[in-house]
């Protein structure tokens, strides 16, 4: 594997001058305020409430000093020429202060990452410079204040006030406050024509919200929901509670009559169109085209310029929220650069020292030869923990019929399952690193050992038999006969962002081969798969990833079909059945029913209880007794690529989609050496 690899790598050497950058990082770093100043690593006698940060207020108490604040140089010409307001002015009246990991640093320099393609691996780099309501800290159990300043809770987890920041402001300086929160939820969450249904997991509790004054609004719910705040700041964190009234009101039919008329005449079909290409559930959608450069944030950096199908580049947000404990605002570094390339060129970016940090969509089979170059890349690997091997799910509402019948038998999921060599899988492209384990909720108190290893052994004899009791005869050319006479044959368009190397879905298609099982693959791209899982016409999915208890607490949807927040992965059918109350689609089996049901009271429970445990006993049991998500390798690390450059970085302990991979470890504090 390694052999292969460097030949492909060497191959590539001739192309790397096309790929290698484009914009090369030429900015330079600058002095921010360097007196000695408290840090993680030498607090000063500072105490705090929350890890790694404070309010300036108690800041200030605890100081017995006044904290005056310095701005990035990069804002100096606007400043002296009056374009931009000085750095007091920017911030919230109530700054949130943080300490740095290490040491004050320094302004300036790029911060260079990759991806795939445009909502195709880029979680990562959004996580850069993510800010919501709330976010976990880096031991990734504590909820920390962040956007809000803080929160509190009505006695049974039906009513929740935030407390927001006086003073702050929109990337284009325009008052951030309670108004943009009673937007989303009244205008955006609960409006019926860009939501036919409350999207999961609101809809579960089903809000209402009430504007206290500027700076204050609470929440009510009609069932109780401990889990929002886990919501908010894990799987939920790239999901904003709050949008920009002042910009996105102009494409809203309720404040613009005439909404509905310009959006036609913009070449939309609706105003509702040309309002979801300037606000999206998933951010980065947003700024995956032009108008996400007219689009305000409360982010550490914004888009600066057009994309390209290159690159996307972000400069610091002059008004962002954060301060550290010398009164410099953050972020640090000034840019933001992203660059859109092929898997198979990752390595060699990295080697060339190319990329500063790297870790969704990597491949563990890379890591031996990017280890092999640490020195000259002038990076370090991690290997934090967090992953599971690419798990397998079946569209058991496939449109063909003969498949529909096979897909939706367990008996067939169970044959697939122990016709995979994972033993051998794990050697060839994990380097021995996982364990044989089904794919379910990870660090919870629900799941057993016993769990975790049903049905992972390798028993070719038994799958061949469980295919013959289904009535599959083997055919003349070793290929198993459906119903119809047809071979038994699965088309599986796979995704590298979810596979990671293509020797998944090959090694694979070959064990399922010796039990009869034929399958064609063909590689596509992320955006395809995702198309095809809403049109229902996809056979084979691997974009899931297994939940932590956190997420599991707030949304077990993830663990429920469709399998998915953001889009459905399988089940289509079944969903609009669902959303219609009957009127459409397909009424799906029972225990999909049942964990519906228990869905629905699972959020309102409080983690811990004896009937939250009973629940999560009941849907890990229903999942493994139908096996709708095969998994294949558990505890597997995530390769973590970090820039020596970088200041003030942290080891990273877990990395995982569910708490956007960097975000807690707070991005906007690194710096370039």
């Amino acid at each position: 594997m390694k052999k292969k690899l460097i030949v492909v790598l060497l191959s590539l050497i001739i192309v790397f001058s096309v790929f290698s950058g484009g914009q090369k990082d030429t900015t330079e770093t600058s002095s921010v305020k360097s007196i000695a100043a408290p840090t993680v690593a030498d607090a000063m006698g500072i105490s705090t409430e929350f890890p790694q940060q404070l309010e300036l207020a108690d800041y200030e108490k605890q100081t017995g000093k006044k904290l005056i604040f310095t701005g990035n140089p990069l804002f100096s010409d606007k400043e002296n020429s009056g374009a931009l307001e000085s750095v007091d002015k920017r911030l919230p009246a109530e700054p949130l202060v943080v300490l740095p990991y290490d040491e004050i640093g320094k302004y300036g320099g790029q911060l260079k990452g990759m991806s795939i393609s445009y909502e195709s691996g880029t979680t990562e780099i959004m996580a850069w410079r993510q800010a919501n309501l709330v976010r976990f800290s880096d031991d990734l159990n504590t909820i920390v204040p962040n956007v809000a300043k803080s929160w509190k809770w009505n006695s049974d987890f039906t009513e929740i006030t935030f407390t927001l920041r006086k003073g702050h402001k929109w990337s284009d300086g325009e008052p951030f406050n309670a108004d943009d929160m009673v937007f989303y939820v009244n205008d955006i969450l609960l409006n019926k024509e860009i939501h036919k249904v409350i999207p999961s997991p609101w809809s579960a509790a089903v809000p209402s919200i009430e504007k206290i004054n500027d700076v204050t609004v609470k929440i009510s719910f009609e069932n109780a929901f401990p889990g929002l705040l886990f919501y908010l700041g894990g799987n939920g964190s790239t999901f904003d509670a709050f949008a920009p009234k002042h910009f996105l009101k102009q494409y809203h039919i309720k404040y613009n009559p005439n909404a509905n008329k310009e959006a036609i005449a913009a070449g939309y079909d609706n105003w509702v169109q040309q309002f979801g290409t300037y606000w999206n559930k998933w951010k980065d959608a947003v700024v995956a085209g032009p108008e996400g450069v007219k689009v305000p944030t409360l982010e550490s950096h914004y888009l600066i310029e057009v994309p390209t199908t290159q690159r996307r580049l972000y400069i610091a947000n002059p008004y962002y929220f954060k301060v550290d404990t010398a009164g410099n605002q953050l972020p640090y570094i000034d840019y933001h650069y992203e660059r859109f390339l092929e898997k198979q060129l990752w390595p060699l970016e990295i080697m060339n020292g190319n990329v500063d940090e790297k870790s969704q969509s990597m491949a563990l089979t890379d890591f031996t030869i990017l280890k092999e170059n640490e020195k000259k890349g002038n990076y370090k690997l991690q290997l934090p923990a967090g992953q599971v091997g690419p798990p397998i799910i079946f569209n058991q509402t496939a449109e063909d019929p003969a498949l529909r019948k096979i897909y939706s038998d367990v008996r067939f999921r169970n044959a697939m399952s122990l016709a995979i060599n994972r033993d051998e899988l794990n050697e060839a492209l994990f380097l021995g690193l996982g364990k044989p384990l089904q794919a379910l909720p990870l660090n919870v108190p629900y799941v057993t050992d016993k769990d975790r290893k049903f049905m992972v052994e390798y028993d070719p004899a038994k799958a061949n038999k469980l295919l013959d009791e289904m009535g599959l005869k083997m055919g003349p050319n070793g290929v198993r006969l459906r119903s119809d006479g047809k071979e038994l044959t699965v088309l599986w368009e796979y995704t590298l962002q979810y596979v990671g190397t293509p020797d998944f879905p090959a090694l694979i298609s070959e064990y399922w081969g010796k039990v009869g099982v034929k399958v064609l693959l063909k590689e596509v791209n992320t955006q395809l798969t995702r198309d095809k899982q809403k049109a229902n016409t996809l056979d084979i999915t691997s974009e899931w990833f297994a939940p932590f208890e956190p997420n599991m607490i707030s949304s077990p949807s993830l663990f429920m079909p469709p399998y998915a927040s953001a889009w459905p992965i399988m089940g289509l059918p079944w969903m609009d059945w669902k959303t219609s109350n009957g009127a459409s689609g397909e009424k799906p089996p029972a225990w999909v029913l049942r964990l519906w049901e228990i869905g629905d009271e699972w959020v309102t429970l409080a983690p811990g209880t004896a009937r939250y445990l009973e629940l999560g006993k009941e849907i890990v049991k229903i999942n493994l007794d139908n096996l709708s998500v095969i998994g294949t390798l558990g505890d597997i690390p995530l390769i973590t690529v970090v820039s020596e450059r970088l200041g003030n970085t942290p080891e990273w302990t877990i990395n995982s989609t569910f708490f956007a991979y960097s975000y807690p470890y707070r991005a906007d504090q690194w710096f370039i050496k």
